[in-house]
């Protein structure tokens, strides 16, 4: 308890010694540091670097522009909060409630979120460069053009996310749950996600070269003109995805499903489809040129001013699929 104190008493003084003109309020600050409840408190601004305030309530609290830098706010109630160009890099967050909180701007690299509630909460512009959201739960989160450049996302729940422009190169997406996720125009280059959910999402216009999505469901995802070119879909269900003008270049499709894909004008020069079902697939004016298509089922595919120039065919199934379309 004597501890405590001290440390507050030391966090108090760090606060007015750092205080700038339109500061937080300071009786709030003093409450939240000896109390650790803090609902609706005027903190804008507030120098709470390195604070413990582990399960501490923050619910609807005004901590905009505030230093949170390495501060315990492990099992913390921050739902509703506002936290606009908060500084929160390698704050621990682990099982915070952050729902529905106001974060656009806020600073959190190498942030330790492991199981955080992060739903409806609004990140636009957000940095989480090597941020952990290992487990966190993201339900309809804004995500727009947030910086999650090495971040930690296996098992996320991000159903029904805006991820629209966000950098997630390199980011670990193991078996995370993406469902109707908006990711147009996101970067996830050299991402990692095998396993993943991606029933349905927007992967328009998306950099997702050299990314590893093996085993990953992608039925009825809108892929257009995206870049999978040097990509890992083996074995990734595709059924019924719009990939018309995606760039396919040399990506890895082994035994990859893409029964009535849509891959008018896709580039898949180069690309591995050896096993392949592309059952009633339109590759109308699609480009193979030098494709493996060995052992590939084509049956009742649209080949119509397809480009097979150099491309395997060996033991590929056509039935169904005039040859006059070759």
């Amino acid at each position: 308890m004597q501890l405590r104190i001290f440390a507050s008493l030391l966090l108090l003084a760090a606060f007015w010694l750092g205080m700038p003109a339109q500061a937080a309020n300071p009786k709030h600050v003093e409450q939240l540091l000896k109390t650790n409840q803090c609902t609706k408190c005027d903190l804008k601004g507030a120098n709470l670097q390195g604070a413990q305030l582990a399960g501490a309530n923050l619910s609807e609290a005004i901590l905009s522009e505030s230093n949170l830098d390495a501060a315990n706010l492990k099992g913390a109630n921050l739902r509703g909060a506002q936290l606009q160009s908060a500084v929160l890099r390698g704050a621990i967050l682990e099982e915070a409630n952050l729902e529905n909180a106001k974060m656009r701007d806020a600073k959190m690299r190498d942030a330790k979120l492991r199981g955080a509630n992060l739903s409806y909460a609004r990140l636009r512009d957000a940095r989480l460069r090597g941020a952990d959201l290992t487990e966190a739960k993201l339900f309809a989160t804004f995500l727009t053009n947030a910086i999650l450049i090495d971040a930690k996302l296996k098992l996320a729940k991000l159903e029904g996310a805006d991820l629209t422009g966000a950098k997630l190169n390199q980011a670990d997406l193991d078996t995370a749950n993406l469902d109707s996720a908006n990711l147009t125009n996101a970067d996830l280059s050299a991402a990692y996600l095998p396993d993943a959910d991606l029933r349905g999402a927007n992967l328009s216009n998306a950099n997702l070269a050299g990314a590893k999505l093996m085993s990953a469901g992608l039925v009825r995802a809108k892929l257009n003109n995206a870049d999978f070119s040097l990509t890992n879909l083996t074995r990734a269900n595709l059924s019924y995805t719009d990939l018309s003008g995606a760039k396919l270049i040399n990506a890895n499709l082994t035994k990859a499903v893409l029964s009535k894909a849509n891959l008018t004008g896709a580039d898949l020069t180069g690309a591995n489809l050896s096993n392949t079902y592309l059952y009633q697939a339109n590759l109308e004016r699609a480009n193979l040129t030098s494709a493996n298509l060995e052992r590939a089922n084509l049956t009742s595919a649209n080949l119509k001013d397809t480009n097979l120039n150099q491309a395997n065919l060996s033991n590929t199934t056509l039935t169904g699929t005039s040859l006059s379309d070759l």
